[in-house]
């Protein structure tokens, strides 16, 4: 499959003012139009006939987005540096004419792929072990546990295989995800400390029984606060609990930056928590029943689970839930509802809407994935007026960004048709949501 991509190339800007391009609005249609000046919120272009039209921005495609911001970035370097602006616009406007300015791109297959129900090993892990000092060292391929002391085959076999599990179903899933972990050479760095008084003397909070430093991109464990001993030696439900922050960790740490920045905490939260719904068993991860784990979780069903919700689940508005943040809820109850409230978005966007093929997640994400990658990377102004107006305008843009990748992943239905559809999924799993102004069977 192809799709046509409006050429943005910044030679292509700067003769942009003497030459027609074709313009496409969000529905797909095209006019061939000479620009001519934008201001806060339009566009205005010169038509084939003379007729000058003035286009609002919302109307506009991302390729459009992306000519305009790059127009003003453009205009601005002009002006401070012409000469060297002249001299690059000659090789530009050659090179644009040789492809007419359009660009014929093939789909990148990866954002076809359906949802993947379960993630298997290809072989079993062979776990390397090594002394280094005071430390013992246990890899497999793609990560390191740094162990503080001896630990059981069992334990460690099983924090690899799931951290494996989940990279590669990570990776195969069709929403653009990538690795944010820092690898030491070559590796993804787990650091287990076996009890919790040395857990403490480090620094790290009690209460917290792992955590991520983005700063040395490490993930770290204490396993007696998860109900083991010191060398990992414990029940099946410490176990369990065990694979299940290494699953939330670890998938974290796949999402692209831009989900995180553009979509808060029902993406960044609602995601890794959906994905601890999968069954853990030896070299796979099976997502089959996701929406059953989900239910039994909220519902409290199964040994050690605490019920978060009791017959039916209060929803909130799904526009306040993707504009809130975990962090800015007080209460731990309100907490977990929050996350439980995200997992059920994300367990219908993923599993249940459209058969599991997540189209419109993938589209929405897709979407946003492919603004940022065309964002400028530096802004060049001439002065702190015109710096300020720029960044204004940016920021105007990704917020119009938000709101239409977030269209189009709940396929740019109205909110009230959208609850009632998630509702709807919900109800035939036997989990019964209740959104606000929602009417009553």
């Amino acid at each position: 499959m192809t799709k046509i991509v409006l050429s943005g190339f910044l030679g292509m800007l700067l003769v942009a003012f003497v030459s027609a391009r074709t313009w496409t609005d969000k529905k797909g249609r095209k006019i061939e139009a000479e620009y001519l000046s934008q201001t806060k919120d339009t566009v205005l272009l010169k038509l084939k006939n003379g007729k000058e039209v003035s286009v609002p921005f919302s109307n506009l495609s991302r390729a459009d987005l992306k000519f305009l911001i790059e127009a003003e970035i453009a205009a601005a370097k002009k002006g401070n540096d012409k000469e060297t602006e002249d001299g690059e616009m000659e090789k530009k406007e050659s090179d644009a004419k040789k492809d007419g300015g359009i660009v014929i791109e093939v789909a990148d297959p990866a954002w076809e792929r359906p949802v993947l129900r379960e993630a298997v090993l290809k072989a079993p892990i062979e776990v390397q072990e090594e002394k280094r000092g005071e430390f013992l060292y246990f890899s497999s391929t793609s990560f390191r546990i740094v162990a503080d002391g001896r630990m059981s085959s069992k334990a460690v076999l099983a924090i690899l295989e799931v951290c494996e599990l989940t990279k590669t179903h990570c990776e195969s899933l069709p929403f653009g995800l990538s690795n944010r972990f820092k690898p030491v050479d070559g590796k993804y760095e787990i650091r287990s400390v076996g009890e919790k008084d040395e857990w403490v003397k480090m620094g790290r909070p009690e209460g917290n029984r792992s955590s991520f430093n983005p700063n040395n991109g490490q993930l770290e464990i204490c396993l007696e606060l998860f109900g083991l001993s010191s060398a990992g030696r414990g029940g099946e439900i410490a176990t369990r609990n065990l694979a299940g922050q290494m699953i939330l960790h670890v998938s974290r740490c796949m999402l692209p930056e831009v989900y995180e920045r553009n979509f808060m905490d029902w993406f960044t939260e609602g995601f890794p928590n959906m994905m601890n719904m999968a069954v853990y068993e030896k070299g796979k991860l099976d997502f089959t029943n996701v929406a059953e784990e989900t239910k039994d979780l909220l519902m409290g069903k199964g040994s050690g689970r605490t019920a978060i919700f009791k017959k039916k689940v209060e929803m909130p508005k799904i526009s306040d839930l993707i504009t809130q943040s975990v962090g800015a809820i007080a209460a731990e109850e309100g907490r977990r509802q929050f996350l439980a409230q995200s997992v059920l978005v994300m367990t219908y966007l993923t599993f249940l809407e459209d058969g599991g093929k997540a189209t419109g997640l993938r589209q929405g994400l897709r979407y946003a994935h492919d603004f940022q990658k065309n964002q400028p990377k530096t802004i060049t102004y001439k002065d702190q007026e015109d710096l300020k107006r720029q960044q204004a305008e940016l920021k105007r843009l990704r917020e119009e960004m938000d709101d239409t990748a977030i269209a189009m992943m709940f396929r740019k239905r109205p909110w009230d048709e959208a609850e009632a559809d998630i509702a709807k999924l919900w109800k035939e799993k036997g989990l019964d949501l209740i959104f606000p102004g929602a009417k009553n069977e």
